[in-house]
């Protein structure tokens, strides 16, 4: 197959480039391409599968699409932040997370630099858990100026208690955003695996990362503090199995399965740990 971008020869059964690395579109054989039926088609489309020739397919990511199914790509307002503004385009896909997910991942870009990725998780980390953190700050900190005050010690001591309690606030907050920057990597690379094993034959790492990213759409509740804490990491566990079953192109059943099987083993990993170690504490009391 000729690579529709370099022209390289690439062999039967190649599925990237060997001189640019691009991902080739799927082989079309001896089709000829649809709109120019005199020109040998170079590929078919990802999505509908129309063939065309190189001047008739566009590339989309890990995606080669004809005209037709590239106008109906549309860009989700955090992939048009320039335009709109860093935490309206943030607002904006939250709330279509939230309202209509199926609706806006099917037509959405199923690609995006990390960085973008890392950024949305980020601040729906921030929106989720930082109400609540505010709420524990305000209970927290006078608690400890009204305990130096009813000890009568002095109004430096009362400035200490205060810059204590909000030092160790903030301290957590930054580990927070740490350790969950950290587990949105991890849990994407057990997805990504996840649905390798389900032969589901994703896309590449970064669409995995950006499908966890949009599923923390509804942190977005987190500005309701407290309660919110039980409802959205939930509910994004159900999104993250939308968002890789549209982004990656698979089945509900391969993406169900590759989101909830390293959670079950992993919590069915926690819960032997707890056993054994009660086990453990009993042999030794007895």
């Amino acid at each position: 197959m000729n690579c529709p971008a370099c022209g390289y020869y690439n062999p039967p059964g190649q599925q990237t480039c060997f001189h640019c690395s691009l991902v080739l579109p799927l082989p079309a054989g001896d089709a000829l391409c649809a709109a120019h039926p005199e020109v040998k088609a170079t590929g078919a489309c990802s999505r509908c599968g129309t063939f065309g020739c190189g001047n008739c397919l566009s590339s989309r990511g890990d995606d080669w699409l004809c005209s037709q199914c590239l106008g109906r790509v549309s860009k989700l307002p955090w992939d048009e932040r320039s335009s709109l503004g860093l935490w309206r385009a943030w607002w904006r896909t939250s709330v279509l997370m939230i309202s209509s997910p199926t609706q806006s991942l099917t037509t959405a870009e199923p690609d995006a630099p990390l960085g973008s990725s890392v950024l949305f998780s980020l601040l729906s980390t921030a929106v989720g858990f930082g109400p609540t953190m505010l709420g524990y700050a305000l209970i927290i900190v006078p608690m400890l100026i009204f305990g130096r005050a009813n000890r009568g010690v002095g109004d430096g001591n009362w400035l200490l208690a205060a810059g204590t309690g909000v030092g160790v606030v903030l301290i957590y907050v930054v580990v927070l955003l740490a350790v969950q920057l950290g587990s949105v990597l991890f849990i994407s690379g057990l997805d990504h695996l996840g649905l390798m094993l389900m032969g589901a034959r994703p896309k590449s790492y970064t669409v995995t990362v950006r499908a966890h990213a949009l599923s923390m759409g509804p942190y977005l509740l987190g500005l309701l503090p407290f309660c919110s804490l039980y409802v959205f990491p939930l509910w994004s566990v159900v999104l993250r199995i939308i968002a890789n079953m549209h982004l990656h192109k698979t089945t509900a059943g391969k993406a169900t399965a590759a989101v909830l099987i390293p959670f079950l083993l992993l919590c069915g990993g926690i819960v032997a740990i707890y056993l054994a170690v009660f086990a453990l504490a009993m042999s030794v009391s007895r």
